[in-house]
């Protein structure tokens, strides 16, 4: 997401222009189609809505919803050509099988990102399949985190006060996602309930695995994140 190749890419469809972020909404939330961006904001959740809308509006007229969202796997595909370069072909495809399994068993009504970006057609090379898929796993997460905010009473402005992370928490990130003054006081306690939530969210959709294969799928993750540092 934040590659120097993703923003280049950026560059080249127009989208870099209206802020760092305007490929990031459009290219998760395109997978929804050219709809109102009311639905835009509902499916990302965490970005105010102003924020939201003001990006979705800054897409070039000639580029549809659709096409941005492509362009944004193509970019995960190519960052991950890249950084997993020095991880064995066979090892890439077993965590495409894997990763496979537990997106085909997960409930699409976990999140409509999730369900919209389990449709984007692999590249058909193992890491950029291994890379999309694991983005594709990401919104998976996603989708289960934004329920699991709102059931505990924080929704996401919120949850991201909650957030004790030294960049992606706090009023600093907040007002970055587009919130503005006053925050929400935070709620450590209930940050934590949500991390429950949205593990217990995500469980049934690795119970695709066997216990043998769960296994196997947390080391090739390890190995792959390896590769990232």
């Amino acid at each position: 997401m934040v590659a120097p190749s993703t923003t280049k890419r950026a560059e080249e469809l127009g989208l870099a222009e209206a802020g760092r972020f305007c490929f990031w909404v459009n290219g998760r939330a395109g997978v929804l189609g050219d709809v109102d961006p009311h639905i835009a904001t509902a499916a990302i959740g965490f970005m105010a809505p102003a924020a939201v809308r003001a990006y979705w509006g800054a897409r070039p007229p000639e580029l549809s919803a659709w096409d941005a969202a492509l362009a944004w796997f193509e970019a995960a595909a190519a960052w991950g050509r890249e950084t997993l370069a020095a991880m064995d072909d066979a090892r890439l495809q077993r965590l495409v099988h894997l990763a496979g399994i537990v997106i085909r068993d997960a409930d699409l009504s976990i999140g409509t990102l999730f369900a919209g970006s389990a449709l984007i057609p692999l590249p058909g090379d193992p890491a950029g399949d291994a890379t999309v898929l694991l983005n594709v796993l990401r919104e998976l997460r996603g989708g289960a985190h934004l329920a699991a905010c709102h059931a505990v009473g924080l929704g996401p402005h919120a949850t991201i006060m909650s957030t004790d992370d030294p960049v992606r928490g706090g009023a600093s990130w907040a007002e970055t996602f587009g919130w503005e003054a006053p925050h929400p006081t935070p709620d450590h306690e209930a940050r934590a309930q949500i991390e429950r939530l949205t593990t217990a969210g995500v469980r049934h959709a690795f119970a695709a695995l066997s216990l043998a294969e769960a296994g196997e799928f947390v080391e090739l993750c390890v190995e792959a994140r390896a590769k990232m540092d």
